[in-house]
């Protein structure tokens, strides 16, 4: 058996759970679920593996390329109104590279800002899914609420899982390592008094040293710093040429859309 220590969030001791959950039971992705609706029950021992995004999508990366090293898919949500932008060109090549890996992807909504912003949630949510299945060429099979105790109002989309449903949350046992506090005992032995269980896994959480929850976010705030630095920086240096050669190039707009063919 593969021994993990719960206060251990490093990368070194992710792979020990992740081993230890692979020997003990069978690991589902939420395309897994998906198929198997609730069927699942039928299976005696398993563990859908689930990650919410929250602030860094290279974390979801490391965390992605970990569970292929061991064999192992899990769902990956996504936020559309988070600091981190899905759709900027290296989020989007590391979206990608988990798309490849074999994992799923998913809707990660923030319901508390459609209410702050009076839009209709499954409008909104709706809307989101298209464009994340258009722009990445995938099939969202579920949703994850964003800090779900922030907003009292449940909606459901026809056809996509809703991670919160009774059957995940009553019906299979829930854990999660929000900001790296465990409220179930994850140890080896506390793990296995479930038969089946439904694991979120935040990517935030867990780092190559194993940092705090505190550090974390610092050394993500740092980084996020210095992009956007250094892409002022490339801009300004842009725009200084585009003045020097400002009129070549508006006589080449002009030329493409308003020259008579």
């Amino acid at each position: 058996m593969h021994s993990f220590d719960s206060n251990d969030f490093s990368y070194d001791n992710y792979r020990r759970l992740l081993t230890f959950l692979d020997n003990e039971y069978e690991i589902f992705s939420f395309k897994d679920a998906y198929r198997l609706g609730a069927k699942i029950l039928d299976v005696p021992r398993f563990v859908i593996l689930r990650h919410d995004v929250e602030f860094s999508v290279k974390g979801a990366l490391a965390l992605a390329r970990i569970e292929h090293e061991l064999g192992i898919k899990s769902t990956f949500f996504f936020l559309q109104t988070s600091d981190y932008n899905c759709f900027d060109r290296h989020e989007a090549e590391r979206i990608r590279e988990i798309i490849s890996l074999g994992h799923d992807v998913g809707l990660h909504y923030d319901a508390s800002l459609f209410e702050d912003m009076k839009v209709d949630p499954v409008v909104a949510a709706k809307l989101q899914i298209k464009l994340f299945e258009c722009f990445f060429n995938v099939k969202v099979h579920a949703m994850s609420s964003h800090m779900p105790m922030r907003s009292g109002k449940a909606f459901s989309i026809d056809g996509v899982i809703d991670t919160y449903d009774p059957l995940y949350l009553r019906d299979i046992k829930y854990i999660s390592d929000s900001n790296q506090v465990w409220r179930e005992n994850i140890s080896t032995k506390g793990l296995l008094e479930h038969q089946q269980i439904h694991l979120l896994l935040h990517e935030n959480t867990w780092s190559d040293d194993g940092l705090s929850i505190f550090e974390i976010s610092l050394a993500e705030a740092f980084e996020k710093f210095q992009k956007h630095h250094t892409n002022a920086l490339k801009y300004n240096s842009m725009v200084k040429v585009g003045l020097k050669n400002r009129a070549v190039k508006d006589n080449e707009f002009k030329k493409r859309y308003f020259s008579s063919n």
